[in-house]
């Protein structure tokens, strides 16, 4: 919505909008009749996709639950969200992963292909639970669905990293592991998509969470209105956003390595993040050599220590650019550990592909 109304506002449009008075759905099978000029819609089921393409007027889909969509979307790219969901799991130390979908969603299949091809490419392979969606159903299918969602996790060799295809799955998982006595996260590290505040800041343990860029999606969706209502052709392709990152939180906090030295140098690593320390103060702290530390760090995590490090120091900087857009860029490298801004810069479009200026409009 913030997206949509930063559009609205940058363009001059005067729009207006009509939401449900006190309900928090409003689908487009509801708006028979209705006399608006367009409308902007989640079409989460084929029934809603045909009674939108039925529609005299415009419709943009902010929804990826289906395969196809009849109207133009703006929508979140499901793959990278499942591979930097990977890439945050594995940062623990995890030998063992799984993913608890939906069966039949679009999203999910996209998220479980996002995550299992990152996983594959350091030789691990996940297991999968997939759930009835709750679109419109009713009855027991509650009770049914959390009775095999312990049945399930009791059967994960532990620990393990679960990847949950939303908050709201997510949470579910959190819920099953209290009742059947499993630890999280020192058994089962769970981590959801939306980065759902208030689902992730009132659970315990907290929820670490893919963040979505929800304002660019909106501020897309808006602009695909914005040339429909012009009488233009908007693209033919979905044109996804990427997901901002991983907010992490207690329920991915622990890491799964059995070596002491080393579950010491990441709590250290983790909580030195800002400071500029090198790999051979890493390895002084936790008195080991920087060869075993090299060694320590490729056979648990698949990757250097230098390398871990700055990846963490890149997300450190990816999410202050996103919650301080007032913040200075050279700021921000000073607090991130690199020496200059020309240092972080360099190293950040390596990583995403854009320098922390253009990301920032992006946001």
């Amino acid at each position: 919505m913030q997206g949509v109304f930063r559009y609205a506002a940058e363009h001059n449009l005067g729009w207006s909008y009509t939401i449900a008075p006190e309900s928090l759905t409003l689908s487009v099978l509801d708006l028979v009749d209705w006399p608006g000029d367009g409308v902007l819609a989640a079409l989460n089921t084929a029934e809603e996709a045909e009674h939108a393409a039925a529609m005299s007027i415009p419709v943009v889909n902010i929804s990826s639950t289906l395969a196809e969509s009849p109207s133009p979307r703006s929508m979140v790219d499901n793959v990278a969200v499942g591979r930097i969901a990977a890439e945050h799991l594995l940062t623990r130390g995890l030998q063992q992963f799984a993913f608890y979908g939906l069966r039949d969603v679009e999203y999910s299949k996209r998220r479980w292909m996002g995550f299992h091809q990152r996983l594959a490419q350091n030789g691990f392979e996940p297991q999968k639970h997939l759930a009835t969606p709750t679109f419109g159903f009713i009855g027991k299918v509650w009770i049914k669905q959390h009775e095999e969602l312990i049945a399930w996790l009791e059967s994960l060799e532990k620990p393990v990293g679960v990847f949950a295809v939303s908050d709201y799955r997510a949470r579910h998982v959190l819920d099953a592991c209290e009742q059947a006595g499993i630890p999280s996260p020192q058994q089962v590290a769970v981590l959801g998509v939306d980065n759902e505040q208030v689902i992730c800041d009132h659970v315990v343990p907290r929820l670490s969470s893919v963040a979505r860029n929800d304002t660019l999606e909106g501020y897309r969706a808006a602009e695909l209105l914005h040339r429909c209502l012009r009488g233009e052709a908007p693209a033919d392709a979905d044109e996804p956003v990427p997901p901002l990152e991983v907010v992490s939180r207690e329920s991915t906090a622990a890491f799964a390595v059995a070596d002491t030295r080393l579950r010491q140098a990441l709590e250290y690593l983790l909580d030195n993040v800002t400071d500029p320390i090198t790999v051979e103060e890493l390895a002084e702290h936790v008195d080991v050599s920087r060869r075993w530390l090299e060694y320590a760090f490729r056979d648990a995590l698949g990757e250097t220590p230098y390398q871990y490090l700055q990846r963490q120091r890149l997300l450190l900087a990816k999410r202050l650019l996103t919650e301080e857009p007032d913040a200075k860029v050279y700021r921000i490298a000073q607090r991130t550990g690199f020496s200059s801004v020309k240092q972080l810069s360099a190293a950040f479009q390596r990583a995403f592909g854009v320098t922390p200026g253009d990301y920032r409009k992006l946001l």
